[in-house]
């Protein structure tokens, strides 16, 4: 049996998932949460009023306790479990007894954070990573979303905890490991996690560090020095004052990035496909600039080389605008996620941001843009373009306006002749970001495969299916799926199908039912807002499951959902936002992001998969991890 508390409420008993409609209201659900998390100690009624009713219990509390509690054995019946028998009364008390066992989401976090920290403590870095992202995958979901109150509130703070120590552990494994990129992305949310611990700061600079980005480790110092000003009226520690003054003492070098051709040993990955027929490009050595002014003060960067200073000497801040849809041209619009990405860029880094709407409905070209909004070109550093359908009305714009930095960011991945990409390649304020998303389709094939085979337990064949948009655009993750999948279960059978561009749902359903009938027990979604439709079909069949695509970070899993490959939009909003002020942005470059800055991902679903098929699943993604990292472009 499995027990679900974080996200959601929900036991899971021999592939049977009896969620949180089958448990009597909130009331009911705070219950069974309790009793789980006390499971094995005998609960004085008075003790469960408290956290159900706190200081205003009802007068006629204990007959409803009583029918509570005779709910919840029903729900445990559900479950396949004799619920008179597990949830007992004596003296005074109730007390739950799960079987023997018995997995429980949140316990079983606690227990990986603290092997893995034992592993960490032993040297064994590979094992700590592995434990530490059960725990950070499990705690990434709140406790009891929708609930409020004292008992709440604490083991909220409790699993807040076991989040920033898994967190911790993961970058500190990372960094043991040489996996630089991962180790910044880990203690980046470490930090953001636990903003007052220090410890956390220190792991991000030395990161930072190890990644070649001695500026970034500078600026992760002064956030740390200015919030322990103003927030506590502190100073930092000597620890973190002796890593801040070894970084001023050491001469500014340069940070190659570039990475040396690599022959996969027998038996790895291939390196998965780049988006449609994109050239390979050459990563570039970037060189960063940081101007290093008195202890304590701010690092101050020059964000435009041809604007004047201010009156005090010092360069403004940089203006970056974001260009987004009036309206969504296609189902899956990210403009929401850029815009967010913006916010925070403004609120962490001082810098000055605006949005600015176009409407696409107008004639090509910046029609669309209000006379303000035109006005806004020349006046911001940076332009963001949000897709690839903003970044077409911008064309003929780049050469109009040419002191504005522009970036395109997620253009159009196959049509590497048309308009835009030559654009972009022609002007030298210009560049685009794309995403590698070969390896999350990668690891969602090998999942896949994995989880269909233990389904069919050897008695039919292995078979998993995917739906993708159509050859152009789907190129660069349908093989990188089979591959996978192959990897995983050299016999699995895969089936594909295209739905074609801008497909209704219904399009998706009937081919999900068609690949189900054909015996597929997990359908891989990876065709737009038409996925909505195959995730329908998934959930109507007993014993299949779905993988859906280029979901957002911490996207709550659905009932069925195995994983979701992930794209991190914000990803590209602060890969162009700190390499222009670092003075490190390409020009007439076409930038491919990955999985080596947390861009791309794949985020499977703890709830539903077995911790053994957890752990291979990141084995397999450390192992393959620095071939990965290689195939970025920054």
């Amino acid at each position: 049996m499995k027990v679900f508390l974080a996200g959601r409420i929900a036991v899971e008993a021999d592939g049977v998932v009896t969620d949180e409609r089958h448990f009597p209201g909130r009331q009911g659900r705070l219950l069974f949460a309790y009793l789980v998390v006390e499971h094995g100690r005998p609960v004085p009624r008075d003790e469960l009023a408290d956290v159900l009713w706190a200081d205003a219990p009802p007068a006629t509390w204990d007959k409803a306790l009583s029918v509570l509690v005779s709910k919840l054995r029903g729900v445990l019946a559900e479950s396949g479990v004799d619920g008179a028998s597990a949830l007992t009364a004596a003296f005074g008390c109730y007390q739950l007894d799960l079987p023997e066992g018995t997995w429980v989401d949140v316990h079983a976090a606690g227990s990986a954070v603290k092997e893995a920290e034992g592993f960490l403590e032993t040297d064994e870095p590979e094992s700590a990573t592995a434990a530490a992202a059960l725990a950070e995958s499990v705690t990434r979901s709140p406790f009891l979303p929708g609930d409020e109150g004292p008992w709440v509130e604490e083991k909220r703070r409790e699993l807040a905890d076991v989040r920033a120590r898994a967190l911790s552990a993961l970058a500190e494994a990372s960094l043991r490991t040489d996996r630089a990129a991962q180790a910044v992305r880990w203690a980046g949310l470490a930090v953001e996690a636990q903003p007052f611990r220090e410890s956390g700061y220190r792991r991000l600079m030395e990161a930072h560090v190890a990644a070649g980005n001695r500026g970034e480790a500078l600026r992760v110092y002064e956030r740390c020095r200015r919030l322990l000003a103003e927030e506590l009226g502190a100073y930092p520690s000597p620890e973190t004052e002796s890593i801040y003054r070894s970084l001023l003492d050491a001469p500014p070098g340069r940070s190659a990035t570039a990475a040396p051709d690599e022959t996969s040993p027998p038996g790895t990955a291939p390196p998965p496909p780049r988006r449609g027929k994109r050239p390979v490009l050459v990563a570039a050595t970037l060189v960063v600039l940081v101007a290093l002014v008195a202890a304590g003060t701010a690092i101050l960067l020059n964000t435009r080389g041809d604007r004047s200073k201010a009156a005090s000497g010092v360069p403004a801040s940089p203006q970056v605008a974001l260009v987004v849809p009036t309206s969504t041209p296609w189902g899956d619009d990210p403009s929401n996620a850029y815009q967010h990405a913006v916010d925070l860029a403004r609120t962490e880094d001082g810098i000055g941001t605006q949005v600015l709407p176009i409407d696409l409905r107008k004639k090509p070209g910046l029609a669309g843009l209000s006379t303000r909004a035109r006005k806004s070109l020349d006046t911001s550093d940076l332009v963001l373009l949000a897709g690839q359908f903003v970044g077409t009305q911008f064309v003929r714009a780049f050469a109009r306006h040419p002191h504005t930095r522009f970036v395109v960011l997620d253009p159009d991945p196959i049509n590497t002749d048309g308009p835009l990409y030559n654009a972009v390649s022609d002007n030298p304020n210009t560049s685009d970001v794309f995403f590698i998303e070969g390896p999350g389709a990668y690891l969602a094939g090998f999942l896949s495969a994995l989880m269909a085979e233990k389904q069919s337990s050897g008695k039919r064949p292995v078979v998993v299916s995917e739906i993708l948009v159509n050859k152009s655009v789907s190129a660069n993750v349908v093989n990188s799926f089979i591959t996978g999948a192959r990897a995983a279960v050299p016999g699995v059978k895969v089936l594909k199908r295209y739905a074609g561009k801008f497909s209704p749902p219904s399009v998706c359903e009937t081919i999900a039912n068609n690949q189900i009938e054909r015996g597929s027990r997990v359908v891989y979604a990876d065709a737009g807002a038409c996925s909505a439709g195959a995730q329908s079909a998934v959930e109507a069949h007993h014993g299949v499951w779905g993988v859906e695509a280029d979901q957002a970070p911490s996207t709550p899993f659905g009932p069925r959902i195995l994983g979701y490959t992930v794209k991190n939009f914000g990803q590209e909003v602060d890969y162009a936002i700190q390499h222009y002020v670092n003075h490190t942005l390409s020009h007439r470059h076409h930038v491919d992001i990955g999985i080596e800055r947390g861009a791309v991902e794949f985020d499977p679903n703890p709830n539903l998969i077995p911790e053994r098929i957890l752990a291979r699943l990141e084995r397999l993604k450390q192992q393959h991890l620095k071939t990965w990292e290689h195939l970025a472009t920054p």
